[in-house]
């Protein structure tokens, strides 16, 4: 059982991320949080961030790898955690779009992944007396859910803030290498004989498909964009904006036209995407679909902060000119389809035994999936944010984005975070491909008019 391992180990997912690390596929996200009014110091930050520390002890612990790659990384406290080492200041640059061009020169540089995986970016002197506070987290520490619960964590729903946490935390001291392969040892054994008991006494709990389900959504398969347009071999720099749409438009447009929040922005995001593709690559869209990776929550029985606890459905998003409710309607068939499946199967069961799984396998598989046929083209995830006002130092938080990682072959990748009242559009690409994002985010905007002039002809 977890509870009874002598390490802290990675899962298979995690270690995935940690293992895709090439210099170019730098797995990290940020959660981008723009605040109101004069920006606090550096020291101020620091000590915001040592005020809540104790909540997160993913903070002040770094990765360590076993020897001769005998089993899946271990975390471990880092003896000479040094606040100071992660929080930095980047004044705000003259530009069309300083918080984009902010966000992209942090995301460009690869992390350090010898300390713990996190930054915290101070970006003072926006316009309208506004500053910008990029929190990064590698992968490996956070999926989209938790990188949101983490930074709520950090804020606070009173503008005066809440109290410190009682902090009396000493590193635990580090073990040498042959103490770790026995702790290994220990682990493995104990996870082969629990896994090996769950089997014989019928307790594992094997995927399954619903009597009910109907597989035809996914039969309904259309011709798909030429890759060569969205993928490929990608770089370290990336480039980043964000848009905006209010929450009320989206649940206006589910009103009117059916389905969920997620259909709608899928399909709005379907409609971005022909657009930019046909008038700005000259791609043929006309007809064809969009392959795209919608990372969704899985049911778990584990409850920690931080870790990535998440599975993906594939989306065929339709392309090129279109009813707004045809394009809407074909995503929910498959959307729906797939919710039925995991509703039926709890997460332990996707992948029953993969601790067990070879590290230098799963190092192979992940770096192997980079030159192997594109399955998907993009990635769209919708994480719903707080939908109240919060504040940290006192300050209002204006606005909640995110920039999410790239991975090779996927050059283009959008998340929407929802935050008291407003959806925010954020898109982030491989900069050597695709140097700008305006016009994918202008084509999302009129995606979503399309939509909700749809549904009030449909009132």
């Amino acid at each position: 059982m977890e509870s009874e391992r002598t390490v802290d180990r990675l899962t298979v997912m995690d270690a995935s991320f940690v293992y895709s690390e090439d210099g170019l596929s730098h797995n990290d996200v940020s959660m981008v949080l723009i605040f109101e009014g004069p920006a606090p110091t550096r020291v101020e930050i620091m000590q915001a961030i040592a005020d809540r520390i104790a909540l997160v002890p993913r903070f002040r612990q770094k990765i360590r790898h076993l020897p001769y790659a005998v089993g899946l990384p271990v975390w471990v406290d880092d003896v000479s955690f040094d606040i100071d080492r992660h929080v930095k200041v980047r004044p705000a640059q003259a530009a069309e779009d300083p918080v984009g061009q902010a966000v992209s020169r942090i995301m460009s540089v690869p992390m350090d992944m010898t300390i713990p995986l996190w930054q915290v970016h101070l970006v003072p002197g926006l316009p309208d007396d506004r500053w910008l506070l990029v929190v990064r987290m590698h992968h490996a520490m956070v999926d989209g859910v938790n990188s949101t619960e983490i930074v709520r964590l950090l804020l606070s729903p009173d503008p005066e803030g809440e109290p410190p946490v009682l902090d009396n935390w000493v590193p635990k001291p580090d073990v040498p290498d042959h103490v770790l392969l026995q702790r290994h040892a220990q682990d493995a054994w104990s996870d082969s004989i629990k896994a090996w008991n769950d089997l014989v006494q019928g307790n594992v709990q094997w995927p399954t498909v619903p009597e009910t389900f109907d597989p035809s959504p996914f039969m309904q398969s259309g011709i798909p964009v030429n890759p060569v347009v969205m993928n490929g071999p990608i770089g370290t720099g990336r480039h980043y904006g964000m848009g905006s749409v209010p929450l009320s438009t989206l649940k206006e447009i589910r009103a009117g036209l059916g389905g969920t929040i997620n259909d709608v922005v899928l399909a709005a995001c379907g409609y971005g995407y022909g657009k930019a593709l046909h008038e700005h690559v000259a791609a043929e869209v006309q007809g064809r679909t969009m392959r795209t990776m919608v990372p969704v929550s899985l049911n778990s029985n584990r409850d920690v902060v931080g870790g990535n606890e998440i599975g993906a459905m594939v989306v065929e998003i339709p392309l090129g000119d279109m009813p707004a409710v045809d394009r809407l309607a074909r995503i929910h068939e498959q959307t729906g389809a797939f919710k039925s499946l995991k509703d039926a199967m709890p997460a332990d069961a996707i992948n029953p035994g993969s601790s067990l799984m070879s590290p230098m396998i799963l190092m192979l598989g992940t770096r192997m999936a980079a030159s192997a046929p594109t399955f998907v083209n993009t990635v769209i995830t919708n994480v719903p944010g707080p939908q109240t006002p919060l504040y940290l130092l006192g300050r209002k938080m204006h606005r909640l984005g995110a920039c999410i990682a790239l991975w090779a072959p996927l050059r283009i990748a959008i998340s929407v975070m929802s935050y008291d009242g407003t959806a925010t559009i954020n898109v982030v690409t491989d900069e050597g491909t695709f140097p700008t994002v305006t016009p994918l985010l202008d084509a999302i905007q009129e995606g979503f008019d399309d939509l909700l002039a749809a549904a009030r002809a449909a009132a």
